[in-house]
């Protein structure tokens, strides 16, 4: 269980400490421009049904951001 918003919303872990079975780092859910996404190239998300308690907060999420940058 990872404590970080971005994880549990987006499933996607900033840190790559989430990794396959061949202990690649899914980068599936990172953007683009992330380090990790350049370094390790797509790399697959072998659960995609599971983890992302907070996905329901998406919306309010990215409305908060654009708010912010607004």
């Amino acid at each position: 269980m990872c404590a970080c918003d971005d994880m549990q919303i987006y499933k996607y872990c900033h840190c790559l400490l989430f990794v396959n079975s061949d202990g690649k780092p899914i980068t599936e859910y990172l953007p683009e421009d992330h380090d990790g996404r350049r370094s390790y190239g797509l790399v697959k998300d072998p659960t995609p049904g599971k983890g992302r308690p907070l996905r329901a907060k998406a919306a309010e999420r990215e409305q908060e951001r654009r708010e912010r940058h607004s």
